[in-house]
């Protein structure tokens, strides 16, 4: 029986696969079914290679996070504070317990700095100088703070803690008041473990908080010293005679050996306002023109030292 080309209709020789005219196959094409099994084989392999790549994502995600410090992230809370007819707000923990009931301690001030990275407020803050200066012992209870509602841009940070080396809750920023003598904060909770922070600081202050405190410059030789600028510490010092575990010793070597010891410094001209409440000494750095230091000293309520 005569075939012909189901594409052209030119005849086809005898047994054709495709036509010498138009060079098409005349052959029909039948699918192969994949078995079962292979394709299921194949599919387990893909699935299992993306588990791995997002595994491998997450966990890289994670720890470029960890290296780099960041913000922890975590749900926010609006906590409002009351302002008082002087125009001060006053943050108490007894306050942030009303939203935060596992609250132990928290650290609270006015700050210059803007850094994207946690720790570097808490290497500012009492809590790690506590530790620190405890060997680990205790950090913060009752402490408090507050800040003026009529200074515009005032920068605050807020750190919260449910342990000594646990940060459960943060707000840095500047607070917003939402009506009439209401202030607002939008705390955001978190799970932030700074152990090996401490740790880190702990080793670093240890090895070097000696050498810093060498050279004790009695007040009446500051004038001729050199000194331009100082570092405050806390008022936290009960007597003249420089303690290594006294916080504010901690918190001076952290100023010192910060990335920009200048944004923390103040005119030396400016020592009488930073004076100690009676019954305390506080310790200073006293830094030259390049913000070099040239030694320490101690002073109580009246200028006095030891």
């Amino acid at each position: 029986m005569e075939q012909k080309c189901p594409h052209c209709g030119a005849v086809l020789p005898e047994h054709a696969s495709f036509c010498p005219h138009c060079a098409q196959s005349v052959r029909d094409r039948e699918t192969a079914n994949v078995p079962a099994h292979l394709w299921r084989k194949g599919l387990k392999w893909v699935l299992l290679l993306v588990l791995i790549v997002a595994v491998g994502t997450g966990a890289w995600l994670l720890l470029s996070e960890q290296a780099a410090g960041g913000l922890p992230a975590g749900e926010t809370t609006a906590v409002v504070f009351s302002e008082d007819e002087n125009g001060m707000v006053t943050v108490t923990p007894d306050r942030l317990r009303e939203y935060f009931p596992t609250l132990t301690g928290i650290n609270f001030g006015t700050t210059s700095t803007t850094s994207g990275n946690i720790d570097d407020y808490l290497v500012e803050n009492l809590q790690l100088a506590n530790l620190v200066a405890s060997r680990g012992a205790y950090g913060t209870d009752e402490e408090w703070g507050m800040f003026s509602a009529r200074s515009s841009g005032t920068r605050v940070c807020l750190l919260m803690f449910d342990r000594n080396t646990h940060l459960m809750g943060y707000f840095i920023g500047e607070p917003i008041q939402v009506s009439e003598g209401q202030w607002q904060m939008d705390v955001v909770s978190c799970d932030y473990d700074f152990t090996q922070l401490y740790e880190d600081q702990l080793a670093a202050f240890e090895g070097s908080w000696e050498e810093d405190f060498s050279n004790y410059i009695p007040p009446e030789e500051i004038e001729s010293s050199g000194v331009v600028w100082f570092l405050n510490g806390y008022n936290t010092g009960k007597g003249p005679v420089l303690r290594e575990d006294d916080a504010q010793i901690y918190h001076l070597w952290a100023m010192l050996h910060s990335p920009e010891p200048e944004r923390q410094c103040r005119e030396i001209e400016r020592l009488e306002e930073f004076l100690p409440k009676e019954g305390r000494w506080r310790c200073y750095l006293l830094l030259d023109a390049d913000y070099d230091l040239l030694g320490y000293t101690m002073l109580d309520y009246q200028g006095n030292g030891g």
